[in-house]
């Protein structure tokens, strides 16, 4: 058991040689009591050497283990330099738990691994490239000049030694590519690299680690893998010079806003800079993997006289931060009069773990929240009186303290104000870049605003460009529409660009894919599309077996609306004489659906483990067409066949049942101008329902053996897109049921498994372009969970249907729901739902209505809003 290595600041623990997998098990195989006590013992006197051992070395000279406080292992002890000779021994990963928030899991960095040689990086750097990289040598008149650009002095020319720079910064869904770009900017000048990956994301939602790997998982005789390759590659992005590492921080957090993580996530990077050696006079830089220096001011960071480096600092506002030029999703779109302030720089002896915590005492946090006692750890944001926005004051009061100030987390140097202004060149030229946005698909670029940092729910229901400003931006520059806000990268006015895209191949090779990630976006929502016209569109339901009734309803109500496009039904063979009439009379093209003479599905597993006879079951049968799908799923396959007979239905599509369901308004007129044409569809039910419901969570579990989990329930009767979209989504549907026919257990004998599928596939992302529509706030609103509680509670309470006489003023105005005057149900907005499915659930509430409309002809279906 080993001590309390920073004891003398927080509780942690680092507990050496200890291996992941290990510590997962690590309830199996406890040691007996008394050999606890014992190490226990020992522990205690090891901490009390190592406590004077600490206080001594806080002002030692440079070295890798000079501030640890503790003996370091031989994998911590590798030396910096290109030249020496790589450790290549088993390293074992070392684990610092914090109790409040979680663990942190360091292993070897890039000069403790031996690299294969075909997993070698060579760089392909032209010319230009190659001499501005080409800056090792201290020239001071080279250097004075450097200085002088930003403003700094240069005062002992007789100095030959540059400052040690570290950097921390977060590692996730970041491109290679982006990795590259800033990686090149940095090539052999900064000693130490920290990564910190997660297994969560802001807001606690699993990710899967790209980079981080156990020790016994790396080397020559390792298995590749994608994350092995990953993070080969980024050992070496930096230069032999550098110590680049990827630790793990696994969270154990309940709570928090979603920034807190990316807060306590960073407190790996102090603990890694002690590990590799950092002392009072090197540099901390901290910033996102997507932000960096300049070359150039990493140069000046290293070797001019800058105030806020100076030995001796009281910490209060001890960091340096540069105008950072913003690139939005590609080299070629520069915001104009717009900079970023990002990364930010502090001198090593203001730094948590590296500092004098003695004249620098810790101070008061966010995390956990609400605690004051004096022995509590925190983490996370400064409070205020304690450093938030630079106000000390209940520090002070408490420390009896007036002129010093608490050392820097890794995120306070991000987060907390500086006492100089934003460093820039004379010129105006800045001192860092800031790749945004650079991701590779639009489906990461979704992953990125769902997950992280203010997370946003809207990401499936919304265009990217709709995401935020800078987007849409980006958007607009693929177009080669830069406007007013935004300049290319050969106009940019500034004497230093980013190196890496200094290389006209990896600038234009970016702009392209972007592009390409725009075009695809646009063809996803339709961007570019004519708008629907409903004599051009269709509405498609399988009706067979039902009265007149039913279809007056659906019908009905649709071509009240003024709707002229087509209407596609399939019907029974043994349909109604004034059923076949009434459909003729509207205009109603009706495929007839035979019965199969035998069912070739293999048949559906009861509850009692038997398979039923679908030849004698009343629910399951099958369509002759397709004898080997349950009804359910057969209609899929005849929506396809009826589409394909009907070659003017081009625009709009509707996929609807059709016994429940009525329509207001016409449901292609309401997506045109509420800007909702999308290839696919899917229409949340209510809030009030999830997918851990048993009509998703069982056949799907059973099935596929996956939890849909906690996610908006979307219905199957409720589908709408363009022809193209809705024809991919039924090909999909098919081929999962087929392999669901060919699988006793996932032949289950239950009604809606067609809607169990539907979000399987939805939530695994099979469908192609597929929109998740909000509830109540689209063209089809599926009213059922929400009606079935108002009926049960009107049925509870004896209501009677109707209010005050009034046929109008079916439900009563305390649920929002209806509009008093006309008794149509209303969308979130108060408009209209063009389309109300599940009806059945309100039990009697609207019978009433329903019978009034029928009789005078849906007089309220053509609202001014929605007439042409």
């Amino acid at each position: 058991i080993n001590p309390p290595s920073f004891a003398r600041v927080d509780p942690f623990i680092m507990v050496q040689g200890r291996g992941l997998q290990r510590r997962r098990t690590r309830t199996q195989g406890r040691t007996t009591r008394h050999k606890i006590v014992a190490s226990l013992l020992l522990a205690i006197a090891m901490y009390t050497t190592l406590t004077i051992r600490l206080q001594s070395n806080l002002n030692g000279a440079h070295s890798d283990t000079g501030q640890l406080g503790f003996e370091v292992n031989e994998p911590f002890a590798a030396a910096n330099t290109a030249g020496d000779e790589l450790h290549r021994g088993q390293h074992e990963v070392k684990e610092v738990a914090i109790p409040a928030h979680g663990s942190f899991f360091f292993g070897p960095h890039s000069h403790e691994i031996t690299i294969p040689e075909h997993a070698k990086y060579k760089p392909s750097w032209n010319d230009e490239q190659k001499k501005l990289l080409d800056d090792d040598i201290i020239d001071v008149e080279v250097e004075k000049k450097r200085c002088e650009r930003y403003n700094f002095g240069y005062t002992d020319e007789t100095l030959k030694r540059r400052r040690r720079l570290f950097l921390g910064t977060l590692l996730a869904d970041d491109s290679m590519e982006v990795l590259k770009a800033v990686s090149t900017e940095a090539y052999n000048i900064f000693h130490t690299v920290s990564f910190i990956e997660s297994n969560v994301t802001h807001n606690l939602s699993p990710r899967k680690v790209r980079f981080w790997q156990e020790p016994q998982n790396m080397g020559p005789s390792a298995v590749e893998s994608p994350q092995l390759n990953n993070i080969y590659q980024l050992y070496q992005l930096y230069g032999p010079k550098t110590k680049v590492s990827v630790d793990l921080y696994s969270s154990t957090m309940k709570g928090g806003h979603d920034l807190l993580r990316d807060f306590v996530q960073r407190e790996g990077n102090n603990l890694r800079w002690r590990i590799n050696g950092m002392q009072h006079d090197d540099v901390a830089i901290v910033g996102d993997t997507d932000e960096t220096f300049t070359r150039d001011f990493l140069r000046a960071l290293q070797i001019c006289d800058i105030q806020s480096f100076r030995p001796n600092q009281d910490c209060r506002a001890s960091k340096v931060m540069a105008s950072t030029m913003v690139f939005e999703s590609t080299p070629e779109c520069i915001t104009n009069n717009r900079r970023w302030y990002h990364p930010d720089a502090v001198i090593g002896e203001c730094v948590d773990k590296i500092g004098n915590a003695t004249l620098h005492p810790p101070t008061k946090r966010e995390w956990p929240h609400g605690q004051t006692d004096e022995n509590t750890t925190y983490h996370g944001y400064r409070v205020d009186g304690y450093g938030r926005g630079s106000n000390f004051s209940l520090y002070h009061a408490e420390h009896k303290l007036n002129s010093t100030y608490p050392l820097y987390y890794a995120t306070d140097v991000r987060m907390e104000p500086s006492q100089e202004s934003w460093r820039t060149m004379k010129d105006g030229s800045p001192a860092g870049y800031h790749l945004h946005n650079f991701f590779q698909s639009g489906a990461e670029i979704r992953h990125k605003y769902a997950t992280y940092g203010h997370a946003w729910d809207g990401v499936k229901t919304r265009p990217i460009w709709e995401f935020h400003e800078d987007v849409a931006l980006g958007v607009d520059c693929a177009h080669g529409q830069h406007g007013d806000k935004a300049l290319d990268f050969k106009n940019a006015g500034s004497s230093v660009m980013p190196i890496f895209f200094l290389n006209e191949t990896a600038r234009e090779s970016r702009h392209y894919h972007w592009q390409q990630i725009v075009k695809e976006e646009e063809a996803m929502w339709n961007r570019t599309a004519k708008n629907w016209v409903s004599s051009n569109s269709a509405v498609l339901g399988l009706a067979s077996g039902y009265g007149l009734g039913v279809y007056k309803d659906f019908v009905g109500s649709l071509r009240a609306t003024g709707y002229k496009g087509h209407i596609i039904l399939g019907i029974s063979q043994d349909a109604q004489a004034d059923v076949l009439k009434y459909l003729n009379e509207q205009n109603v093209t009706h495929h007839v659906v035979e019965p199969a003479e035998k069912c070739t599905y293999n048949g559906t597993v009861g509850h009692n483990g038997q398979i039923i006879d679908m030849q004698k079951s009343h629910e399951w049968h099958c369509p002759k067409a397709y004898p080997d799908y349950k009804i359910t799923w057969a209609r899929f396959p005849l929506y396809r066949d009826w589409l394909a007979a009907c070659p003017s239905c081009t625009d709009g599509i509707i996929l609807s049942d059709v016994r429940d369901a009525y329509f207001q308004a016409d449901p292609f007129v309401a997506a045109v101008k509420s800007k909702q044409q999308h290839p696919l569809m899917l229409f949340q039910e209510s809030p009030d329902i999830d997918n851990t419901h048993w009509l998703t969570d069982v056949p799907v579990k059973a099935c596929r053996d996956y939890k849909v989990g906690a996610t908006p329930v979307h219905c199957s009767g409720s589908v709408m897109g363009s022809r193209e979209g809705i024809l991919d989504y039924i090909d999909t549907m098919i081929e999962e049921f087929d392999y669901w026919k060919t699988r006793d257990n996932c032949r289950l004998d239950m009604r809606g498994d067609d809607q169990s599928i539907h979000n399987y596939l939805y939530y695994t992302n099979r469908f192609k372009n597929a929109v998740s529509i909000k509830h109540r706030e689209g063209p089809l609103h599926v009213v059922g969970v929400q009606a079935a509680k108002i009926w049960e509670n009107a049925t509870k309470e004896g209501k009677a249907v109707g209010i005050n006489g009034k046929w109008q003023e079916w439900l009563s105005k305390e649920h929002g729901l209806i509009d008093p005057h006309t008794g149509m149900i209303l969308n979130m907005d108060g408009s209209p739902s063009p389309q109300v499915h599940q009806v059945d659930r309100f039990g009697s509430l609207n019978s009433q209505w329903l019978q009034k409309m029928n009789e005078m002809g849906w007089p309220y279906n053509t609202p001014p809003h929605l007439q042409n």
